[in-house]
């Protein structure tokens, strides 16, 4: 599993703890639903502004959503 894939599986599993649609998500953060889904597949990369948005529209910060990755994933 590659850092996208690690980044986009906490995106999506933090979204659907919160009760969240991807298009709530994407309204909360500022960013199209677009944006989201494409996070959330981890197919390309997502920028550390993107991933700050999507914190600060879940109320966490980027420390939080960093804290599960205990060992390096490169």
């Amino acid at each position: 599993m590659n850092v996208n894939e690690y980044v986009a599986k906490r995106i999506l599993e933090l979204r659907k703890s919160k009760n969240l649609t991807a298009e709530k998500l994407a309204w909360s953060a500022e960013l199209s639903k677009s944006c989201i889904c494409s996070a959330e597949k981890g197919l390309k990369d997502t920028k550390i502004s993107t991933i700050n948005s999507i914190c600060n529209a879940m109320d966490i910060t980027l420390a939080e959503f960093f804290s599960v990755f205990d060992k390096p994933v490169l």
